[in-house]
């Protein structure tokens, strides 16, 4: 009789566990549905990005040295046109070493109802920025940092591609830290 009721007891815990894994599950499959979908037309706006970008242009560090410097964009449309592959790769005009290389993915949430860009730097700096087309067809985005924020816009007009960097100060005053010049090469 003993016997009986640790058996009867360990399929109930057995049978137990089997409905809290199948709960955890289908919660998980619940969940993983709502994780996100991408928008194909919200990206197409952005298609005369793709293709291989050359130039040149200037960056400001903390204590305001200026450093001039050539680089190359390689933008590639991925998954179907549902995000963008950029690489950019600047090299410091006056030593000729690499100053900086990037790899971002940009793609339009769904949810939030905006463009979200993740950059990923050489130096091993990562950063999620929000991102937005106004009503002049500029592309501008920005992240916060400690005692303000960064804030880029990019103009695209036909094969020339212009971008301005500027650190926006916790009070509101803008100081331009980035400049650059491209043209499309194919």
């Amino acid at each position: 009789m003993e016997t009986e009721s640790i058996k009867m007891k360990t399929v109930k815990a057995i049978f137990t566990f089997i409905v809290v894994l199948y709960g955890a599950l289908v919660n998980h499959v619940a969940n993983a549905q709502e994780i996100g979908t991408l928008n194909k037309e919200s990206m197409a706006k952005l298609s005369n990005w793709v293709g291989q970008w050359e130039g040149e242009g200037w960056s400001m560090d903390e204590s305001r040295q200026k450093a001039e410097f050539t680089v190359v964009e390689n933008i590639q449309n991925k998954i179907g046109g549902m995000a963008i592959l950029a690489e950019g790769v600047g090299t410091n005009k006056s030593n000729g070493k690499v100053g900086f290389q990037s790899l971002g993915v940009l793609y339009y949430n769904n949810e939030n109802k905006r463009y979200e860009l993740k950059s990923f730097l050489a130096d091993g700096n990562m950063v999620l920025a929000t991102a937005q087309l106004n009503d002049k067809g500029q592309f501008i985005w920005g992240f916060d940092v400690p005692g303000g924020s960064i804030q880029y816009t990019t103009t695209l007009k036909g094969d020339t591609w212009h971008e301005k960097g500027e650190f926006i100060m916790a009070n509101g005053q803008a100081f331009t830290v980035l400049e650059m010049n491209l043209t499309k090469l194919k």
